[in-house]
């Protein structure tokens, strides 16, 4: 099937979160201030398509905190009102990253809550890895294991080295060694994967689901999870994604 339109990212600002990725902050600020002029002045304020905003914050973190941190929390508003939950997540990371410290606990994890009720497959590893960081930092080992563990399965499938890395080196600097690693299937659900996203698409609450499925809410949401990045789809698309996703094989 060929897509009816393809929607391609504002080249500008991909050029400048490649500055970013080379460390290259003042460079990436300048451009992503033009950047984000051009499409404020167009009113071109889609943050799934263009989140410039959360781009100049992390790049105006090191030199001006101040500002990074007023660019982030107007990123999470304006992602709130989007309302899509990846964008949410990514801009709730982006302010949590800038925020630091303590303070920034709450803010990694409603970032992982929002990213596990999206497709965001990437993302969502990133928001765990960076919460377990954060969680290890503040001296709660055990809960940053449970998170770096889950970051680190989700940046193998994604094949981000880069990100594995950092995860590693946090999991030794929390005096821990990385478990083996399970390779689940990417291209079909499981059959509790399949009810769970079956009764939530039916409108049911995830406590119900979880309670029918005898598992936990908390497990429940991670079943949600890997069925949202599966199918490719948050919430809101489930029930029409489910009618043309195959079953699980019997």
């Amino acid at each position: 099937m060929v897509p009816n339109a393809i929607v391609y990212p504002d080249p500008r600002t991909v050029y400048a979160e490649l500055l970013l990725a080379e460390g290259r902050h003042q460079e990436a600020a300048s451009q992503l201030s033009r950047a984000g002029d051009r499409l404020e002045s167009r009113t071109w304020r889609n943050p799934a398509w263009c989140p410039w905003q959360q781009s100049l914050a992390s790049a105006l973190t090191p030199t001006h905190p101040e500002r990074a941190a007023s660019l982030a929390r107007d990123a999470v508003k304006r992602a709130r009102d989007f309302g899509a939950a990846s964008a949410v997540g990514q801009a709730l990371h982006t302010e949590a990253e800038v925020t630091g410290g303590p303070e920034g606990l709450d803010l990694h994890a409603a970032a992982v809550e929002y990213l596990e009720r999206s497709p965001a497959a990437y993302e969502l590893a990133r928001a765990l890895v960076s919460h377990g960081a954060a969680l290890r930092r503040n001296g709660q080992l055990q809960e940053a294991a449970d998170q770096l563990y889950r970051g680190l399965e989700g940046v193998v499938h994604s094949g981000a080295e880069a990100l594995a890395t950092r995860a590693r080196e946090e999991l030794t600097a929390a005096g821990l060694w990385p478990l083996p690693l399970r390779y689940a299937q990417t291209d079909t659900l499981t059959a509790q994967e399949r009810k769970a996203a079956e009764m939530v698409a039916q409108g049911h609450p995830v406590a119900v689901a979880a309670k029918n499925l005898r598992v936990t809410e908390q497990g429940m949401k991670r079943v949600l999870s890997s069925a949202y990045r599966k199918i490719g789809t948050d919430a809101t698309g489930l029930a029409r994604a489910l009618k043309t996703f195959p079953r699980p094989l019997l």
